[in-house]
């Protein structure tokens, strides 16, 4: 029988679930937790300008409406961290907040690397496709990247999402998957990351990140590294597009950078995969819980995903 969360976790109810389910409860809770907060931020930026006698479309290019949409997604994850270290008792080193080998953190900047160019067709092949079949993909919209704007537009892209999602997807959620394998860890781990963006235009980019992540999480046994190559990918975007490094680059310049991406991708996982293997989990629990209890979030996400893709031949 699979063990409790803790023996101090709540003793009856909804809330005492094993803890795969509580991993499931967790990535759906998220999830609602998004939603919830997406409503009030427009039934309150509604009111507000219905009291100002504007459109409140007319806020969106404002860098603080900017600003709170990305940062009140990062309340509803440090609230769900919260809670669950509160009501199952649990520490950060019990999800994931634990010393590993420094390798692990050179693993990180070369897969970092290799993700963030050996792959990037993806995204432009996705990209290709939606204007061939008539589609416009929206611009990024983030805050003013002049002056200090730089960061602050880190710290609420590139910093909070890297330390709090993995804490929660890497952390919490993966602590209580780790019996079903090592494959199918990562593979759950891809998919749940991938639509809990709601991004068609990235989801094969961010299921291979979602599992490669999860991959070096298990590896290392700490979501450290998995936090530095979550960072450094957002970073390195944010900085990309204040000084626009890659369209300065050459075409010789770009071929390079991609074999040499391609070449740490294969050589990092290949390491990963083949070589470093002491952390290897073999199924022995089933995966069931963890679906029932995150059925709500995936549909969630399902539905969000569809309606972002509709939107794009609107």
């Amino acid at each position: 029988m699979e063990n409790q969360t803790n023996n101090q976790a709540p003793k009856s109810g909804l809330l005492n679930q094993p803890r795969k389910a509580v991993s499931g409860l967790v990535y759906s809770g998220t999830i609602i937790g998004m939603v919830i907060i997406s409503l009030l931020f427009a039934i309150t930026l509604a009111a507000v300008a219905r009291l100002l006698g504007v459109d409140s479309a007319s806020f969106a290019d404002a860098d603080w409406y900017k600003y709170l949409s990305y940062f009140l997604y990062q309340i509803v994850y440090i609230a769900i961290i919260f809670a669950f270290a509160r009501i199952y008792k649990n520490k950060p080193r019990e999800f994931g907040y634990r010393k590993t080998h420094w390798k692990y953190y050179i693993i990180a900047i070369v897969l970092g690397f290799g993700l963030l160019f050996g792959l990037n067709w993806m995204n432009n092949l996705f990209a290709l496709a939606i204007e061939k079949m008539g589609g416009v993909l929206p611009e990024i919209s983030l805050p003013s990247l002049k002056g200090g704007g730089l960061f602050g537009v880190l710290l609420v892209v590139a910093i909070l999402p890297a330390i709090l999602e993995e804490t929660i997807f890497r952390g919490i959620i993966l602590e209580g998957i780790k019996d079903i394998g090592t494959v199918a860890a990562c593979l759950l781990g891809g998919l749940l990351f991938s639509i809990f963006h709601q991004n068609p235009m990235q989801t094969v980019y961010q299921f291979v990140c979602g599992a490669v992540f999860t991959l070096l999480a298990i590896r290392a046994d700490s979501i450290l590294p998995a936090i530095l190559v979550h960072f450094a990918n957002n970073a390195f975007i944010i900085f990309d597009t204040r000084f626009g490094w890659l369209a300065k680059a050459s075409d010789p310049a770009m071929i390079v950078l991609y074999v040499l991406a391609g070449v740490a991708l294969v050589l990092s996982l290949g390491y990963l995969i083949f070589v470093d293997r002491k952390t290897n989990r073999k199924k022995q629990g089933a995966i069931k819980p963890l679906v029932i209890f995150a059925l709500a979030g995936i549909i969630i996400n399902a539905v969000m995903w569809f309606t972002v893709l509709a939107g794009y031949f609107a």
